[in-house]
């Protein structure tokens, strides 16, 4: 019997955590913020919150790159005191949203990301 996409995807961004040191959570998101996936750490991060967070960044990221005519949204990174967010479209609806910690060399982590969402991009 064939896996549901849903675990197909919760077992794709298992399998990133899994094998990558500088990615620590991971999400699948409508550009609207509806979770299809996530694997988030800590017991205190609220998947809802990181999908309508990754929503609005998107939406932000989006306009910005219109408005300053730096042609269609790719992706965004957001650093903070305690970690990174990079947010990649995937296709016109559906978003990945990386969780970094913050001493992480991006350089892998944009490699990583890239490598996912063209891994995602086959199963959407």
């Amino acid at each position: 019997m064939a896996k549901k996409k849903s675990e197909v995807l919760a077992d794709t961004l298992a399998e990133l955590l899994v094998e990558s040191s500088d990615i620590e959570g991971a999400a699948i998101i409508g550009t609207d913020g509806l979770v299809y996936s996530a694997n988030v750490p800590h017991k205190t991060l609220d998947e809802n919150m990181v999908g309508a967070s990754s929503a609005a960044i998107f939406g932000l990221s989006k306009r910005s790159t219109t408005q300053l005519e730096r042609g269609d949204f790719s992706q965004t990174l957001i650093q903070g005191d305690s970690g990174n967010i990079i947010v990649s479209g995937i296709n016109d609806m559906t978003l990945f949203v990386g969780l970094t910690p913050k001493n992480v060399n991006l350089g892998m982590a944009f490699a990583e990301t890239r490598n996912i969402v063209t891994k995602l991009q086959t199963i959407l």
